[in-house]
């Protein structure tokens, strides 16, 4: 167990671990540590930074500077934003596909939504409990014996929703339905709205490696001239994957009039705000490969010409 520490010790205890405080004074380390952020949340981005194996300074970082921490930790903020926006849009224009493709079957709306109970118990619960302690408790109030599809959706949560959505593809066929895309879009925005950090893990050994959607590695690759190694060692990392995939199905689903905002947005971050301090991340190569391999997914799905 560690030792609780001051933010002075926190500082000490950053500069025994090689972080330097060149470009951002230990003064103002102080201050920032005290208003803007806390130093578990900040070290997390150290992981991206190698540390000495075989010298004087073994497991001291090398190259790494607290402004760098301060910039990473901003960024990643920003991003989370910029998912979010994407999130919100993508899941409403979901929602309008499913009920788009609903009137063209043979579904009377409330079957599906009994099977759907029958399947996950747990979603009839949730709705249940939101009868006295949400905005929606009038809707739930109305509907709770009598759901149909296109009174539900108005109260699931994106993780509700997904379970519907698979259910209700998988008993209609569509070749357009992107089912599984729908798990690592889940993922990610999860992870946005409850302030995980998205980019402080990107050199290995990763704590999770995944398998890339085929859909998205296929088109990725058709597309964006990356390589099949580049493709498949940088997919593998949770966050690029889910990040990709989102702005895939962003660009599928969701009209062109709506995109231009947030693509604005996306392409703001990673070609203004991202290199405005890229002087930090020069003799950094992860990093800076994960960022370039990122561009050519931006340029390729943000492209609303």
């Amino acid at each position: 167990m560690r030792p609780k520490l001051s933010i002075p010790a926190q500082i000490a205890d950053m500069k025994d671990a090689g972080i330097s405080f060149e470009i951002f004074s230990e003064k103002d380390a102080v201050k920032y540590l005290e208003k803007h952020a806390y130093y578990f949340r900040l070290k997390a981005y150290a992981k991206n930074y190698e540390k000495y194996s075989d010298t004087d300074k073994k497991d001291r970082y090398i190259n790494l500077d607290f402004a760098y921490l301060v910039d990473l930790s901003e960024i990643d903020a920003l991003l989370r934003k910029v998912i979010l926006d994407i999130s919100m849009d993508l899941e409403y224009y979901l929602r309008v596909k499913l009920l788009s493709d609903f009137q063209i079957v043979d579904e009377d709306g409330y079957e599906i939504v009994r099977e759907l109970f029958n399947m996950q118990p747990t979603i009839m619960e949730s709705i249940n409990d939101k009868a006295n302690t949400s905005l929606s408790s009038d809707l739930v109030e109305k509907y709770k014996n009598n759901w149909a599809i296109w009174n539900i959706i108005e109260v699931l949560s994106l993780s509700q929703f997904t379970h519907l959505y698979g259910l209700f593809y998988s008993r209609n066929k569509f070749t357009d339905s992107h089912v599984k895309l729908l798990i690592p879009i889940n993922k990610i925005r999860n992870a946005a709205a409850h302030g995980n950090c998205l980019i402080n893990h990107f050199r290995p050994p990763h704590t999770a490696v995944i398998s890339p959607s085929y859909e998205l590695r296929n088109e990725v690759m058709q597309n964006t001239g990356v390589t099949k190694a580049a493709l498949d060692k940088r997919l593998a990392h949770p966050a690029i994957h889910d990040f990709s995939a989102l702005l895939y199905l962003y660009k599928r689903i969701v009209p062109l009039s709506k995109r231009l905002i947030s693509t604005e947005k996306v392409k703001f971050l990673f070609y203004s705000r991202m290199v405005e301090n890229k002087a930090y991340y020069t003799k950094n190569e992860v990093l800076q490969a994960c960022y370039e391999f990122t561009c050519k997914i931006v340029d390729y799905y943000c492209d609303c010409s």
